[in-house]
């Protein structure tokens, strides 16, 4: 054995033991995958639904009334492009005046517009125009027609995420709608990025106020009407890119579906009352705004849960 791999007795209270020589540590030749730091998302899809609603107990399930996205690419960090279609209610046709003054979707937008199945078709191709998925298949749709490829894999399509301002659009409007009318979900709508929990890990501050506020907290001008979907989503992007600017790195979601379909964190079968509560928050409380009609809903939301 050459001296260099010669074991020396360590000093002091370790002296029992020898020193390890260069064949005692072995070097990594090759850097495993898990240790590699994260790859951000290409692209961030924001998204704001409208939906049905009013002030009355007892309303129901809202339905999608507007399927708004704004595109963020993330390097370089830019607006790339916005999508934009009205939907045609079934359950409840005709608009209230309070989703009307609310929203200011009038009951003639609604009447030109597209049933929710088509407005999913219309996104799809939306995003496939950016190379974010394939081009959707003609014929009945599947589920499984709207499958997000793989992150990740040489030649693939960019990887992206659905960012929204809070969990209400994907995990309740659009999946209780789609589970009511029968209409399969697209995979890619399976998985989602709260905004408002990332937002508390950037800025180290709780993102309170609603957001018209919160945008304007960072500096920005809240641009166009509250409660539009699209400026909404135009607003919410405006977090988005400050998040990126700011060193930010959009590397996963935070909230999804199980195997089965069903969002996480959803009252259990047996809870029928948690399941009732849930189902009425998206058509009288989410969207609502401060004042007098935002008491309004609130009061009557508590009416219906026994408060």
């Amino acid at each position: 054995m050459a001296d260099a791999e010669k074991r020396v007795p360590l000093k002091g209270a370790w002296s029992f033991l020898n020193a390890p020589n260069s064949k005692d540590i072995a070097k990594r030749k090759v850097r495993k995958a898990f240790d590699l730091p994260p790859k951000p998302f290409d692209y961030l899809v924001v998204l704001d639904f409208e939906w049905t609603c009013d002030n009355r107990p007892g309303f129901g399930a809202g339905e999608i009334i507007e399927f708004p996205s704004v595109l963020v690419r993330t390097s370089p960090c830019e607006i790339v492009d916005e999508f934009q279609v009205y939907c045609r209610p079934e359950e409840r046709p005709q608009l209230t005046r309070f989703c009307t003054e609310l929203t200011a979707i009038t009951q003639a937008m609604v009447d030109r517009g597209v049933l929710l199945s088509e407005a999913i078709r219309l996104h799809h191709r939306w995003m496939a125009s950016h190379g974010l998925l394939p081009e959707p298949t003609d014929g009945p749709a599947d589920a499984h027609d709207h499958q997000q490829p793989q992150r990740g894999k040489e030649g693939e399509y960019p990887s992206f995420a659905f960012v929204t301002w809070g969990d209400s659009d994907l995990m309740s409007a659009l999946h209780r709608e789609c589970e009511r009318k029968g209409l399969p979900k697209p995979l890619h709508f399976w998985k989602w990025i709260n905004l408002k929990a990332l937002f508390k890990q950037h800025y180290r501050r709780e993102p309170t106020g609603g957001l018209q506020r919160v945008v304007e907290s960072l500096g920005y001008t809240f641009e166009g009407r509250a409660h539009s979907g699209l400026v909404d989503s135009r607003n919410t992007a405006k977090i988005v890119t400050d998040m990126i600017r700011g060193g930010f790195r959009f590397t996963r979601t935070t909230r999804g579906c199980g195997p089965d379909g069903q969002p996480y964190g959803r009252p259990k079968a047996g809870d029928k009352r948690a399941a009732d509560r849930a189902q009425r928050r998206p058509a009288l409380s989410s969207k609502a705004p401060r004042g007098e009609k935002r008491a309004d809903v609130e009061g009557a939301l508590r009416r219906e849960e026994g408060a």
